[in-house]
């Protein structure tokens, strides 16, 4: 397969697959965009305002915009996920996306549940505006990229935190406690959604074990990918966890061929035994969260993580800060994705990870 953006597309896939099958081709991947030379930094705006509004000339002049002022070096693949907000798994089940009228660059939705008996059974939507228009998002899409970029797929808030966006986070805190024959009815219904949502956005994107798929978190595998996530995990007991939470995500990983899960805030600490021993997780992003040392010095969590046999998302990180984490770090299931100015810079730290790997 070629595409326009990616020349060196298929060398890429093969350092992909030698990754999902445990083993270290030459260097830990690296994942890594460059600026062009000359080119300033395009920052894609109003996403979510478009998309939802159906301004597709207007989204996708900045998505080649991007694209043009970008260079996808070592294992990053052109992408783009055709997002309609945070939220927009609850959006699926009937909540109403909000943008607030000061910013158009991300949207919420309001709880909408305020008696489970009434609400239950939770159906996806198919007839919703939001569904219809990220299938027709997707279509548009795909046919906007065919042969040049990638569409990934997208962001799933699925199984406890759609129901924290239907019902809002401290009443399902509460209702944990108050009515928990009823949460575990809403979070079967929830689970139900999830392959079902997936499939319909893989074949209206164009998805394919040629295309192959990628995320958000931006890893690529020739099968069915996706970020996992329970960021309401961080709100609850390990206990409540266990019944509820961790059946979902391990569903989850095992309907997919390869995943990550997104972990997020020293909230989720507790969690972290639990998470790990899900086989099928192949890799942890860790995110500290905002107020907290950055993601790289949290050497505990990272080298439990693999530890346990679980790959990592290296982010955010200067070449200065790899070449300190390679000397920590077990080179296979390490994929950095660093910062860096220049494709320069770029190529000096897959050199470097070369030479001393």
């Amino acid at each position: 397969m070629q595409l326009q953006y990616k020349p060196d597309f298929e060398e890429a896939r093969n350092a992909w697959n030698h990754y999902w099958a445990g083993e270290c081709l030459k260097r830990p991947l690296v994942v890594v965009q460059a600026p062009r030379p000359s080119r300033p930094a395009i920052e894609i705006k109003d996403r979510y305002w478009n998309a939802t509004h159906g301004l597709w000339d207007a989204q996708f002049a900045q998505i080649d915009a991007w694209l043009d002022a970008a260079l996808f070096l070592g294992e990053s693949i052109p992408f783009f996920c055709p997002d309609l907000g945070p939220d927009q798994f609850a959006a699926f089940f009937g909540a109403e996306l909000k943008f607030s009228p000061d910013s158009r660059q991300t949207n919420w939705v309001e709880p909408r549940i305020t008696d489970w008996r009434a609400a239950l059974p939770l159906k996806l939507d198919k007839t919703n505006a939001a569904w219809c228009v990220i299938l027709e998002y997707c279509r548009r899409l795909a046919e906007h990229a065919r042969g040049r970029f990638l569409v990934g797929m997208i962001d799933l808030h699925s199984n406890a935190d759609t129901l924290s966006a239907l019902r809002g986070p401290a009443n399902l805190c509460m209702d944990f406690y108050d009515c928990p024959e009823l949460i575990a009815q809403a979070m079967q219904d929830v689970r139900r959604a999830f392959r079902p949502v997936y499939e319909a956005i893989y074949k209206a994107a164009g998805m394919s074990r040629t295309t192959g798929t990628i995320g958000w978190i931006p890893f690529w595998c020739e099968g069915r990918f996706a970020t996992i996530q329970c960021d309401f995990i961080c709100m609850v007991s390990p206990e409540i966890s266990r019944r509820y939470i961790l059946p979902a995500l391990e569903e989850e990983a095992s309907f997919l061929d390869h995943c990550v899960l997104h972990f997020d805030g020293p909230g989720a600490l507790p969690h972290l035994d639990d998470i790990l021993a899900i086989k099928r997780i192949d890799a942890i992003q860790w995110v500290p969260g905002a107020g907290q040392p950055p993601m790289h010095t949290w050497l505990d969590v990272l080298k439990k993580c693999q530890a346990a046999g679980k790959g990592l998302q290296i982010y955010d990180v200067t070449f200065d800060e790899i070449r300190i984490l390679h000397k920590e770090l077990k080179p296979n299931g390490v994929v950095y994705c660093p910062n860096v100015k220049s494709e320069t810079e770029a190529r000096a730290i897959m050199a470097w990870l070369e030479r001393n790997t």
